[in-house]
């Protein structure tokens, strides 16, 4: 179990939909392992065991597909998180014949913000 472990840290996931589908998948699995663990003689709790089992993987399935979804429509965002999107968006409007996205004057450059003083 402990070579499982080490193995697990060392996996490297995609960014974007993909990786984060990635994690959830790893957590289903984990999931469904600690409710046939769990699994015991007592029909109550084995029958709440699996409902909540088939309850979370039946969420897990909407998200994916809704996920899926959203990436067939919008690859780039899906592929991409964070500063990576911010570039990838600047580096498409300058191959468009644009300056750039969002290329206006940094904040510290803007003049600053005056308080009406207390009488």
């Amino acid at each position: 179990m402990r070579r499982a472990v080490e193995a697990g840290r060392n996996i490297k996931f995609g960014r974007g939909v993909v990786g984060k589908t990635s994690y959830a998948v790893i957590a289903l699995i984990g999931m469904w392992v600690v409710v046939v663990w769990r699994l015991g003689s007592d029909p109550v709790m084995n029958c709440f065991l699996l409902a909540s089992g088939a309850i979370v993987t039946g969420a897990f399935i909407w998200w994916a597909a809704a996920t899926q979804r959203f990436a067939e429509r919008n690859p780039a965002q899906a592929m991409l998180e964070g500063g990576e999107m911010l570039e990838y968006q600047r580096w498409e409007a300058q191959t468009k014949g644009g300056r750039g996205a969002n290329r206006g004057p940094r904040i510290a450059e803007e003049a600053p913000l005056s308080l009406p003083r207390r009488r």
